[in-house]
Order: C-alpha cells, then sequence, then structure tokens
C-alpha cells in the first residue's frame, strides 16, 4: 500500500531527485481509475502505475498481514499526520499489503532496499536520497 504522505514527501523532493538525473516510478495496488485521484490528493506528477493483482510486491516478498495494520509506527504516524493537517482518505486498494522503497541503479542492480514492517513504517527520505546518489 503506498503512503500518500510519503509520496508528498518525496513529491516535495522532486527537484533534489530531477537534479540527480533520478526517475522516481511510485506502484500502488488500487485499481486504475484511482490514479486521478491519488495525483490530485498528493500532487504527484511522476511516473504512477498500480498493480492491484500484487504480483510486483510478491515478487519484492512486501509483507502482507493483518498484523501490519497495528502496530506502534502505525499509531504514531497517524497521530503526526493528523496534527499536520492530513487526513487519509480512505483505502484505495489491498489494505493488508505493505509496500516498501526499492533504488536501482542505472545498470539495474538494486542498490537499496527497504520493505515497511507495517502500516506507517517507511523508508526515511533522507537514506533514499542518499541512496541515489
Amino acid at each position: 500500500m503506498i503512503c500518500r504522505r510519503q509520496v508528498v514527501d518525496i513529491q516535495n523532493q522532486m527537484d533534489t531527485f530531477d537534479n540527480m538525473n533520478v526517475r522516481i516510478v511510485v506502484i500502488g495496488n488500487g485499481f486504475p481509475n484511482f490514479i486521478e485521484g491519488f495525483r490530485n490528493d498528493t500532487g504527484y506528477t511522476g511516473d504512477l502505475f498500480t498493480d492491484p493483482s500484487l504480483k510486483s510486491y510478491q515478487l519484492l516478498d512486501f509483507k502482507k498481514s493483518v498484523k501490519s495494520l497495528f502496530g506502534f509506527k502505525t499509531i504514531k504516524t497517524a497521530l503526526h499526520a493528523l496534527s499536520t493537517g492530513y487526513m487519509q482518505k480512505g483505502v484505495q486498494g489491498d489494505a493488508l499489503q505493505q509496500g516498501g522503497v526499492v533504488v536501482v541503479d542505472s545498470g539495474g542492480v538494486p542498490v537499496y532496499f527497504y520493505a515497511n514492517s507495517e502500516a506507517g513504517d517507511h523508508a526515511p527520505l533522507n537514506e533514499i536520497i542518499d541512496a541515489c546518489k
């Protein structure tokens, strides 16, 4: 599941990624009809795809479980999001499916991998940027 907040953070750093000639690709798991609303909610202008089959998530061995929805990070992230004025606008896709971040170099070799352990767990943005250098 893509966290809208993390995508907003990535969008806010898009100039940094552009200056490094980094192509950002976001893959969600909702149905294609949700893409336009996702773009409107996040302001994300980069490449955006969706995989309702979850095959890409399975290939990357990203966690999928009921337990991953209920953890300390989930509650902490939700409270932080609410305090900053960000409201979850509903679930669009498989809520049990966790996501992550993979940074792949120009030769196709993964140089950074982060699998979310639970809802609210995200790769630190500074780690993503560092991996792209």
